[in-house]
């Protein structure tokens, strides 16, 4: 295979040896047959090299928030004999590649190197599979030595740091009670029982009840269980105003979600998240479960389908502690999604909605426990705004 260098050669070579036999000027004639003797040569050379080379790769992190670093470390090791200059590239997804001059490599050798990725937006890279070829000291010809593994790097949502969306302590088991530790000391002893919701381990179902009752029944002990919060996130593409900031607007939507999301599992909350889509995680703690949340940000992205006041009432049936609505505001049908988030607030002991808009717009004003932002560096200060403002009202009612 030929390099852009080699290609020019050639095309140049074709050129004089046409001007040469047009206009009778053997010294073109010459100059194309030296051409083409170089291109021929480098052919052969590239293509007798003997050359085995084994290829690894790593992506330090795995996962990464959009905006962080995020490097390939890539190790080349020569199996075989000396091995002359080498030219790498390693494709990765929506970019140009990264493009590695390499070696000459000893025999054995191993060689280490590296590049960054870029984080700039969350979604999924998919990195290689990363191509080695050998190329002839003119650079005029190139063979294929190598092959290595594909890697995939997952970007999560950018985040602002938050405070954990405040719970509300009336519907909780044993929720007046002021501190955690206190109710530790007490013990484990059977306290009540209460109906199955989604995410309760399962060794806790009280089975005699159960078929007493003909529905699933939860022992409930004096050590309390963790507060939940549950998530929604407005997907309908009517929510976000068609244009050129559709995609920044949705993009501001999915980071807020991400930074409560966040905030919770750093209280190590339970937490679940819904989409107007459809999308339902079921709520899950740290680890996997975390996740496999955050790997649903990562990808997601707006449809047409779907009911935010379906959404809504799956979330008021099973929350026990914090909604949090992530909702566009640019909306088709404003006051109905009003009414969806009256009816479903009324069932829930705390709900916060962050509304996404644009600078200027106009919006319905929002009671307490809405937020109002046009930037990722609006939604701190406002949500604790929101936060002291929806606990000084509890406080006083």
């Amino acid at each position: 295979m030929l390099t852009r260098r080699g290609t020019s050669v050639g095309i140049g070579s074709a050129v004089a040896a046409g001007a040469g036999r047009l206009f009778g000027m053997g010294e073109l004639l010459v100059l194309a047959l030296a051409g083409i003797a170089l291109i021929s040569g480098s052919v052969v050379w590239t293509r007798t090299r003997r050359i085995r080379l084994r290829i690894q790769r790593s992506v330090q992190p795995a996962r990464v928030h959009a905006g962080g670093k995020a490097r390939v470390q890539l190790v080349l090791t020569n199996l075989g004999g000396h091995a002359p200059l080498l030219q790498l590239t390693d494709p990765v997804t929506g970019t140009l590649g990264a493009r590695l001059g390499v070696g000459p490599l000893l025999a054995a050798e191993r060689l280490s190197t590296s590049y960054l990725l870029p984080t700039q937006r969350r979604g999924r890279l998919e990195i290689g599979s990363a191509e080695v070829d050998v190329v002839d000291p003119l650079g005029l010809a190139r063979t294929r030595v190598g092959e290595g593994p594909r890697t995939m790097l997952v970007v999560y949502p950018a985040t602002q740091t938050l405070a954990p969306p405040r719970l509300a302590r009336g519907p909780e088991p044993l929720g007046l009670a002021a501190d955690v530790h206190t109710l530790q000391r007490i013990g484990e002893d059977f306290y009540a029982l209460r109906d199955y919701t989604a995410g309760d381990d399962v060794r806790r179902i009280h089975w005699p009840s159960t078929a007493r009752l003909g529905r699933p029944m939860v022992r409930e002990d004096e050590v309390p269980r963790r507060s939940r919060v549950t998530v929604v996130l407005d997907t309908r593409s009517t929510a976000f105003d068609a244009g050129p900031l559709i995609d920044e607007r949705f993009e501001l939507a999915v980071s807020a979600a991400a930074s409560v999301v966040l905030a919770s599992a750093t209280r190590h909350d339970p937490l679940r998240l819904l989409t107007v889509a459809g999308a339902d995680t079921g709520f899950v703690t740290s680890g996997e479960g975390l996740a496999q949340v955050f790997d649903h940000l990562a990808d997601v992205s707006t449809s047409a389908q779907g009911s935010l006041r379906s959404t809504l009432a799956a979330a008021a049936a099973t929350a026990v502690g914090a909604v949090v609505v992530v909702l566009g505001g640019t909306v088709f049908d404003a006051a109905r999604d009003a009414e969806a988030i009256s009816a479903a607030g009324s069932r829930t002991s705390s709900m916060t909605v962050i509304r996404v808009c644009r600078p200027g717009d106009a919006l319905p004003a929002g009671g307490p426990g809405v937020v109002d932002i046009s930037t990722l560096a609006e939604l701190g200060p406002k949500w604790a705004a929101a936060q002291t403002s929806s606990q000084a009202n509890a406080v006083s009612t």
